[in-house]
C-alpha cells in the first residue's frame, strides 16, 4: 500500500520516525511529509502569504525512504505532498503523536487536522497518538499500528473516512483492549501566568488538565485512561445538526422584510 505519512511533532520526531520504520518493515511503499519544526496545536492551519519550501531529507533509521520538511503546517505537508511531490498515496496516516489527541484536543491538535485535510481530498486517513507527553513505548504504538492496519482499513470499505487512534502509553501486552469512543470535553486552566519581561507582561499557559471522569463515562477519555485503545471517527463538518431545525425555524423566511 502506498502510504503518506505526515505529523505536527516534526519531521525528526521520534513517534514519525517510529511509524514510519513499522510501516516499512510491512512492505509499504512510504512518502514522509512533515513540518521542519514542531507544529503542535496549530489546528488546520494554511500557509497563505508565502510561499512554501521542501527540503529533501534522510530519516534516522530509513535513508532509502523519500522524505522532505516542509516549512508549512501539518496540513500544507498533506496538500504539498499530493499536489506538488509525485505521490498518489492509498492511505494518509498521521502520528504517531507523542501526546493523546482526546476528546476536544482534537479541535486544536495539528496531528488530527492534517488527516482530515486527507478526507478532504477524498483520501482514506488516520490520526495516530500515543498517551502521555513522552517517547516511551512509542516502538510499541507504532508496531501495534502496523500490525492491526489491515483490519483498521476495513472502516473505509463503508465509504470515505477519517480515524483518531489513541493508544495508551504502555508495553502493548498490558493494553486491555479496543473500544470506540465519542470525544470527552477537555479543561484547562483559563487563566494564564504572568511574568515581567522587558518592560511588559508576558503570559505564560499553565500547564496540566482539568478534565475529570466519572465512572461510568465512556468517552474517549476515560477509556483510555483504563487502558484501552481507542478508536474515534472524525469529519470536517461541524455543523450543529441539532439545533438545525430550531435556526431554520427562528430565523428561515422568503424575502428579506
Amino acid at each position: 500500500m502506498k502510504i503518506l505519512i505526515t505529523n505536527d511533532d516534526g519531521i525528526n520526531a521520534v513517534g514519525i520516525i517510529e511509524l514510519a520504520h513499522a510501516l516499512f518493515k510491512k512492505g509499504h511503499e512510504l512518502l514522509v511529509a512533515a513540518p521542519e519544526e514542531n507544529m503542535s496545536c496549530v489546528s488546520h492551519g494554511l500557509t497563505l502569504r508565502r510561499p512554501l519550501h521542501a527540503r529533501k531529507t534522510a530519516l534516522k533509521k530509513l535513508p532509502s525512504v523519500r522524505a522532505y520538511a516542509i516549512d508549512g503546517t501539518p496540513s500544507d505537508c498533506v496538500r504539498l505532498a499530493v499536489g506538488n511531490l509525485d505521490f498518489d498515496p492509498d492511505l494518509i496516516v498521521s502520528g504517531i503523536n507523542d501526546a493523546p489527541n482526546l476528546g476536544s484536543d482534537a479541535v486544536y491538535s495539528g496531528t488530527i487536522s492534517a488527516a482530515i485535510e486527507g478526507l478532504m481530498i477524498d483520501k482514506p486517513a488516520i490520526a495516530v497518538a500515543k498517551d502521555t507527553f513522552t517517547t516511551e513505548h512509542m516502538d510499541d504504538a507504532a508496531a501495534y499500528f502496523a500490525d492491526v492496519l489491515p483490519d483498521l482499513m476495513r472502516f473505509f470499505d463503508f465509504g470515505p473516512g477519517m480515524l483518531s487512534v489513541n493508544i495508551p502509553s504502555t508495553v502493548r501486552e498490558e493494553y486491555r483492549g479496543v473500544r470506540a469512543a465519542g470525544l470527552a470535553l477537555q479543561k484547562y486552566e483559563l487563566r494564564f501566568d504572568e511574568r515581567m519581561e522587558d518592560g511588559r507582561i508576558a503570559y505564560y499557559v499553565r500547564p496540566g488538565k482539568l478534565t475529570e471522569c466519572r465512572e461510568d463515562d465512556d468517552t474517549d477519555e476515560k477509556l483510555m485512561r483504563d487502558g484501552y485503545v481507542v478508536i474515534t471517527p472524525l469529519t470536517y463538518d461541524i455543523t450543529d445538526k441539532a439545533k438545525l431545525g430550531t435556526v431554520k425555524k427562528l430565523f428561515e423566511r422568503d424575502g428579506i422584510g
